[in-house]
């Protein structure tokens, strides 16, 4: 593992099947989860060379030399570290500092056998608590994956824009040692020939390896994924990892069309490195698409070119610079529901669009060229995520939940800046009780993407935010941005 790095994930015992889990209460440490949940989730932190497993409670895993597994420690140090040995089956055993093996089901949690066998209750099933909506990184073509016009998933994108560049991680619980699967945004699973079917089936299920900030994917016959010929095709080649081998997860951030509501023209930066509301609607290019990158109570706005928006001394607005300052800082305006204002940060002003199109910094939040409209692009299908778990529908009532282990896939649709949540046919709905998927017809909601890959989610009718309960509750009774209401997307 390299240096400082960090990846959510839940440790699922081999040989019960549950999950480590640290107790709210006295920080104990069992083997009884059920599922990964929030108690069930440790953080990964190589630093320094050592690996450290950190809890939900932000207390650091250890066994001491008399062989005790505790999870009380502050800060990680040389007694909080670990030594991951990767099985030939995908598991990992774990070696303490102390140079014990860490096993044991339900309350009887120890390390306190050396040697070189692993204890038959000491392989672990890494599965990964990370939001599973991605795009993924090859290290030798130094290229993106999508999805593409020929049917199938390449790894030559430079920049992973829109909607063809997001892929769907999937963890295949049922497999005893854990198996992951890809995804396209076309709700079809990669085969390890690299044909893409409507189901998954064992074709479709991968080994997953750690090397350093990078993932290896393997088939049952021991071939990795690869990215294959000129066009990148990927599927299994080798049975060896080299660089063609080796892919790295990224969070895909949001992308937007932005339509300047005054011009009626969406936003673009097609014609040098101007930002201007001149194009048709029909007409939608890379250049007329934006990312959003919020951080702080701040958006950064970046065009395919990698650079961001920013003015110059004179209020235009461009696209010249590849780096984050306080100029290319903006603050959303979301108050209006469906239609947004962009304020430049530092100067103050909003952003309008002149008659002639040109974007400039120079305006008022009552100018009416500085209302604009978004549809986001890149969540043709939506995971959403609460503190509690992810969204899921429950059975024949249709109820959405908010505490599921694993996901349900909803489809998203967007128009004159309101969404629509739709599975299996039927869309969201508001009812006392709180949301159900049961609709024939849409209703809107509107997203409010406040920060790094989260959104407050309003329904328009009540003017509510949607909320979270506990106990899987799911309800448009909130009032403010706040933890139960921020669902990661």
């Amino acid at each position: 593992m390299a240096r400082n790095i960090s990846m959510t994930m839940g440790l699922r015992n081999a040989s019960s099947g549950l999950y480590l889990t640290q107790e709210t209460f006295g920080f104990a440490v069992n083997c009884n989860g059920k599922s990964l949940k929030k108690k069930q989730t440790l953080t990964l932190v190589a630093q320094d060379g050592g690996i450290h497993f950190k809890t939900h409670l932000n207390k650091f895993l250890y066994g001491d030399r008399d062989g005790n597994v505790k999870a009380d420690a502050d800060a990680p140090s040389a007694e909080t570290q670990w030594t991951i040995l990767p099985q030939a089956d995908g598991t990992w055993a774990l070696k303490s500092a102390a140079g014990f093996f860490f096993h044991g089901t339900g309350d009887k949690l120890t390390a306190f056998v050396g040697g070189d066998d692993v204890p038959a209750d000491g392989r672990w099933v890494v599965h990964l608590a990370m939001h599973p909506q991605i795009n993924l990184y090859n290290a030798m073509r130094k290229r993106y994956v999508h999805l593409s016009t020929d049917g199938e998933l390449q790894c030559n994108e430079d920049v992973p824009w829109g909607e063809d560049a997001l892929l769907n991680l999937i963890f295949f619980e049922e497999h005893p040692t854990g198996r992951y699967g890809l995804m396209a945004c076309n709700g079809k699973y990669l085969e390890n020939s690299g044909k893409l079917v409507d189901a998954p089936n064992g074709n479709c299920q991968f080994l997953l390896g750690f090397h350093d900030d990078h993932i290896s994917l393997c088939d049952d016959e021991g071939r990795f994924l690869s990215c294959v010929g000129g066009k990148g095709t990927v599927r299994v080649n080798k049975q060896k990892v080299t660089k063609d081998e080796l892919f790295r997860i990224q969070d895909s951030e949001p992308q937007f069309i932005i339509r300047n509501i005054f011009k009626n023209l969406n936003v673009s930066a097609r014609n040098g490195a101007e930002v201007k509301a001149d194009q048709k609607l029909n007409d939608v290019q890379d250049t007329e698409r934006f990312q959003f990158e919020v951080a702080d109570g701040e958006v950064h706005v970046m065009s395919d070119k990698l650079k961001y928006w920013a003015p110059r001394d004179d209020g235009s607005l461009a696209v010249e610079t590849e780096k984050k300052s306080a100029n290319t800082a903006f603050v959303v305006d979301y108050s209006a529901g469906n239609t947004v204002k962009f304020q430049h940060k530092a100067s103050g002003k909003f952003l309008i669009a002149k008659p002639n199109g040109a974007m400039f910094a120079t305006g008022d939040a009552s100018d009416e060229a500085a209302a604009f409209e978004l549809a986001i692009i890149n969540r043709p299908t939506l995971i959403l995520r609460g503190q509690y778990g992810f969204l899921g529908v429950k059975g024949a009532s249709g109820r959405v939940e908010c505490n599921r282990s694993h996901p349900d896939v909803f489809n998203l649709v967007s128009k004159n800046g309101e969404y629509y949540l739709q599975k299996d046919g039927k869309y969201w709905t508001v009812d006392q009780d709180g949301v159900a998927c049961v609709s024939s017809s849409p209703v809107a909601f509107f997203f409010e993407f406040v920060q790094l890959s989260k959104a407050l989610i309003k329904h328009k009718e009540s003017g509510k935010y949607i909320i979270g309960e506990q106990n899987g509750g799911f309800k448009a009774n909130g009032d403010r941005e706040e933890t139960n209401t921020l669902w990661e997307f």
